[in-house]
């Protein structure tokens, strides 16, 4: 044996490990629970007109909902502000709650998401809102003049008081 081979085998059995902590380490942040996603709103807190957590916004296609074209979980936001609906995926865009065509509810395990589509749009905009408690809170704060789709109103029935 060289010395080469002596001193070159610990070195890249080290680097390899530190390889394999750095991805273990970066799995075991992204599996982190988000404290947005656990902690419940209270009702009567005043969000109206206020930013309103939310974990990750998306814009999808309204004929298939669980796809997104474009995200967003650095930066997200959702408010209601009066008659209009303000949101950020790639920029921020403001619209009238008067175009929204409808409000839909879709869930799984960890995610709980707020579509709303638009009437002049084929496009969606999608919030992840993380419980169901926190989006029959946002689905009381909108005006009855939004139409909510059957899955929305029996998660806005849901509503804990």
């Amino acid at each position: 044996m060289d010395w080469e081979y002596l001193v070159l085998a610990p070195l890249v059995i080290g680097c390899q490990a530190f390889v394999l902590w750095m991805v273990y380490r970066l799995w075991k942040h992204l599996n982190k629970q988000r404290a947005c996603a656990t902690t419940p709103y209270a009702p009567g807190t005043g969000l109206k007109g206020a930013n309103i957590p939310v974990l990750a916004t998306f814009v999808g296609i309204r004929v298939l909902p669980w796809v997104a074209l474009a995200s967003n979980s650095l930066n997200p936001v959702l408010r209601i502000d009066g008659e209009n609906l303000v949101y950020r995926v790639l920029r921020q865009q403001q619209r009238l709650l008067s175009s929204v065509l409808q409000v839909d509810v879709r869930s799984a395990y960890g995610t709980f998401n707020l579509i709303f589509e638009f009437r002049d749009s084929p496009l969606t905009f999608i919030a992840n809102l993380g419980s169901p408690e926190r989006g029959a809170y946002v689905l009381s704060m909108l005006p009855a003049s939004v139409t909510l789709s059957e899955r929305a109103q029996a998660a806005k029935i849901a509503l804990p008081l």
